[in-house]
């Protein structure tokens, strides 16, 4: 296994790894993975943030990118790193791949040494499966809760942090 960053060329790649993951995109948007699904992923950008804030990174096996997230540096705040989506192949759930993956990003986002926060946010409807991850990654609940949509579900989004270090 190999991590490495995301490109646009690794559309293809990253829109296999969300069909195998299916249940993701029904939790949190209720309905099936879109046929653009990567290149949305790829390219959002909340308001104000520019494409050199964002970077995705991913866990690979040859050519098979396995796991993959999403990350905006210095957002929403200079301090902060936002992980906006943290996915492995449905196939593959349990066995790691999200762990290592989130120690590649600590240790990219320690090389930077303006990160001091990480940050990311937990819809209620995918909770139960998320909520158990992210717990063990040493992140916890701010408290802060902001409306979600999108597609058919109408839902909570939960802040969570942890620091870097």
């Amino acid at each position: 296994m190999k991590v490495r960053k995301v490109r646009p060329a690794d559309v293809s790649a990253l829109q296999r790894l969300m069909l195998s993951n299916p249940g993701y995109a029904r939790r949190v948007q209720g309905g099936a993975v879109g046929a653009y699904a990567a290149r949305e992923v790829l390219a959002a950008l909340p308001p104000g943030v520019e494409r050199d804030q964002k970077w995705g990174l991913g866990v690979w096996e040859g050519d098979l990118l396995v796991a993959f997230a999403d990350v905006i540096v210095g957002w929403p705040d200079p301090s902060s790193a936002h992980i906006g989506l943290l996915m492995t192949d449905g196939a593959r759930e349990g066995q790691g791949l999200g762990r290592t993956l989130h120690k590649a990003i600590v240790q990219e986002l320690l090389e930077l040494r303006t990160v001091e926060t990480l940050r990311l946010s937990i819809v209620d409807t995918n909770a139960a499966v998320a909520e158990p991850f992210w717990i063990k990654m040493d992140y916890s609940a701010t408290g802060e809760a902001i409306p979600y949509e999108s597609g058919a579900v109408s839902s909570t989004a939960r802040i969570w942090v942890r620091p870097t270090r």
